[in-house]
This record gives structure tokens, sequence and C-alpha cells, in this order.
């Protein structure tokens, strides 16, 4: 496993859901798109300001950036319609479609170990949320959205970053295509609707959700990269744990009302995650494919 790529992606995940989570929903900010431009943009200006080199899109590219750029808006949906606990529990459906994903579409072998884990995972979530008293169908619709879409650019991603293409270059094309489509949907926008611009807290919130765009999107592609799709969705797993731990704790969200069915959830997600780990670094002598 290679944890500074793994590490990267927790962190700025962990992050950006709280700083998002403010944003949307503590100060009502109404515009998913306004958001997604920002960090598009930023991230585009890095690479260009740095120079790095991009190569010419092709076709991988170009479907890799419709699937970002779709998965990224439905996760701000999903964000704002959702208290933290119940993205967070809901969010882990994706390790299953992804273990499913890999073994469909990159014809790799599932293990029992990991099989289990995973299960143990997704199981842990529903129970999380078997007695949420704040049901909220649309918000639900959304995350399932979100989640099948983070399947596809994952697996996408890895079949991508396995030709010609380099990282640099998927994160760059993907960023400038959401720059554009979150564009269009900003003619419907009007800055002054919104009253909060000069709060102090409001500006920090959102500074470091238009930085931690960058972040999460480079950890993202580094970790497919150096690891795979289902690795990257039990880092998730792992981070959001931890976040929903938090939560249980009364930070973060205030609209989170403890329930001992949500905590013992996170409690049996979280010993399934650190079961994969320990599986994967007992077996990281092995080939991607002998062990996952």
């Amino acid at each position: 496993m290679h944890w500074p790529s793994i590490l990267l992606y927790m962190f700025s995940s962990f992050i950006i859901i709280a700083f998002n989570k403010i944003v949307l929903t503590i100060f009502s900010f109404s515009s998913v798109a306004f958001i997604m431009f920002c960090q598009s943009l930023f991230t585009c200006c890095v690479f260009l300001i740095r120079r790095v080199e991009i190569q010419k899109p092709g076709k991988e590219i170009a479907f890799l950036c419709f699937l970002t750029s779709a998965n990224i808006f439905f996760s701000m949906l999903s964000t704002r319609t959702l208290n933290l606990a119940m993205f967070i529990a809901l969010r882990r459906v994706s390790i299953l479609t992804v273990m499913i994903a890999q073994y469909c579409f990159l014809n790799i072998e599932l293990k029992k170990p990991i099989f289990w884990s995973v299960i143990a995972m997704v199981g842990g979530s529903l129970l999380a949320v078997v007695n949420d008293l704040t049901f909220d169908a649309k918000g639900y619709a959304y995350i399932m959205l979100n989640n099948i879409l983070t399947t596809a650019v994952q697996i996408q991603t890895k079949k991508t970053l396995g030709k010609k293409w380099k990282k640099s270059t998927v994160i760059f094309w993907s960023s400038a295509s959401t720059l554009m489509l979150s564009g269009v949907q900003l003619l419907s926008f009007n800055p002054k609707s919104f009253d909060a611009w000069d709060n102090t807290s409001f500006q920090i919130a959102f500074f470091f959700s238009i930085i931690l765009g960058f972040f999460i999107n480079y950890g993202t592609t580094w970790t497919i990269e150096k690891n795979d799709a289902l690795t990257l969705s039990v880092a998730n797993s792992a981070k959001s744990t931890i976040m929903g731990l938090l939560v249980c704790g009364g930070l973060f969200d205030p609209t989170y009302k403890f329930s001992w069915w949500n905590f013992t959830g996170l409690q049996i997600s979280a010993a399934a995650s650190f079961f994969y780990v320990y599986y994967r670094k007992q077996n990281s002598n092995q080939t991607l494919t002998d062990y996952t």
C-alpha cells in the first residue's frame, strides 16, 4: 500500500467535507455550481502557473471528465440535503459497488478476506442509518447517484492511468471540464442574493473549500494510480468513520441527532476498515491481482 497518497486523500477529504457543510448548510449558500467553478479554476491555475506538462485530451479523458463533473455535482447536493452522519454512512455503499466493478471491468480477483471486510463495512453503514429519523428521499437519491458515479470515476481513472495518460493530464482536464460545465450553470446565479459574503467565518470556510478541492483531486488520482479504486474507497470509509465519531461527539454538524444504532454501525465499519488494511499490509509483497 502506498501510504503518502492514501494519507493525503484522507486528510483533504476529511477537512473539505466539514468546510463544505459550513458553507452549504450553516450559511445556506445556494450555488453548488459556484463552489465547483472556483475549485476547478484554482486547480487549473496551479498546473498552469507551475507549467506542468499536460497532454492533449482523447476519448478516455473526455469520458472521465464528464463522469467527474457529474460526481462532484451530486456529492455537493448530497452534502447539502443530508446531515453529515447520514452522508458518511450512505457513502460507504460505494465500497461495495467499487469492489463489484473492479471484478467486472478490471478482472481483479476477489479474495474472501477482502470480500467479507467490504460486506462488514457496508453492513455497518446500513446499521448506522436504520434508525434515521431525518429521512430525506431526495437526499438519499442524490447520494445513491453519487455512489454510482464515484464508482464509474474510479474505475475509469484506473483504466485511463493504465494507458498513456499522466496523472497531471487526468486532473487538469477533469478540472477544466468541471470549470466549463459549472460556469454555464452560473448564468442563473445572482451573487447579490447571498448576504454573507463579508462574514469572516464564511470567507474562511469558502477559502479552504476552494484550496482543498485541488488537494482532494490530486490525492484521489494519486491513490488510484499507486493502489487501486477499492483501496481508495476503504480509505474514504476509514476517514468517514473518524469523522462520524466526531459528529457523534457533537462536532462539525449541529443538525445531527445522536443514535446508538448509528454509533454501533460506525464501529463495525471501522473494525472492517482496519481488517482490510491489515490484510493488504500482510500481502503487500504480492501483486494487485493476487490480493484484491
